[in-house]
């Protein structure tokens, strides 16, 4: 369910980039038809298909066991080597949910930059 929402969530980000970068493109033509200006828009483009693919992989590495755990529990009861395995995959689906963060801050510049201002506001003494 969570790979499907992810992939949902980027499949409608791609739609939305290339939307607003054709109306951006046409607007450029229209106002400056022999003026090329630089868009970042495939830049960004390049920067979500990296992420989505990059947090799909620590999706599927992280609720892997879970999910292996839950189908040997119902196939064949709780079993000490079960519930290791489901603890393990408990604690790897909270690692992926502390990566997220990780992970945008490293492939977008944009938000490593906002996270690092936000740091330093918060450590400024007035």
């Amino acid at each position: 369910m969570c790979l499907l929402t992810s992939t949902f969530s980027y499949t409608k980000i791609f739609v939305t980039l290339r939307r607003y970068r054709s109306r951006v493109e046409n607007r450029v033509q229209q106002e400056h038809p022999s003026q090329s200006i630089p868009l970042n828009i495939s830049r960004y483009r390049k920067a979500v298909s990296s992420a989505l693919w990059l947090q799909s992989v620590t999706l599927v590495v992280c609720y892997l066991p879970f999910g292996i755990a839950d189908v040997l529990f119902t196939q064949s009861g709780l079993s000490s080597t079960v519930y290791a395995v489901r603890e393990f995959g408990v604690a790897l689906v909270f690692l992926n949910l502390s990566l997220n963060p990780i992970l945008y801050c490293w492939k977008i510049r944009e938000v490593r930059q906002a996270v690092k201002d936000t740091i330093r506001h918060l450590f400024v003494i007035t």
